[in-house]
C-alpha cells in the first residue's frame, strides 16, 4: 500500500500500463484493491515462484510455456524487483542500527 501510494504521488513519472507483483493471486488482488481505491484502472498480475504461472487479480491463471521468452522476461523483472527490495530493506536496517547505537 505504502509503495503504491508513494509511486502515484509522482505525477511527473509515466503512468504504468501494467503492475506485476511478486506473488500469487492473493497478492495481485491486494494490489488491485489498492489501485482501485485510488480510482485507477490498471491491470495487475502476480507471478509466483513455485509454479511460475501468471495470476491475474481476476480471471483464469495463465500458464506460459517454461521455455517461453515472455515468461523469462517476466521472471527477470520479478527477480530484479525482489533484488532491489531486499537491498533497500537491508540499507534501511543498517541505517536504523546506526541510529540505535
Amino acid at each position: 500500500r505504502e509503495m503504491l501510494r508513494s509511486r502515484f504521488k509522482h505525477k511527473e513519472w509515466p503512468f504504468p500500463d501494467l503492475i506485476l507483483v511478486d506473488g500469487g493471486r492473493g497478492q495481485a488482488r491486494g494490489v488491485m484493491y489498492e489501485v482501485r481505491s485510488m480510482k485507477y484502472e490498471i491491470p495487475v498480475y502476480g507471478l509466483a515462484k513455485r509454479m511460475e504461472w501468471l495470476y491475474p487479480s481476476e480471471g483464469n491463471i495463465i500458464k506460459l510455456p517454461k521455455k517461453s521468452l515472455s515468461l523469462k522476461l517476466l521472471q527477470k523483472l520479478r527477480d530484479e524487483a525482489h533484488r532491489f527490495a531486499v537491498s533497500y530493506h537491508r540499507k534501511l536496517y543498517r541505517k536504523s542500527m546506526l541510529n540505535i547505537a
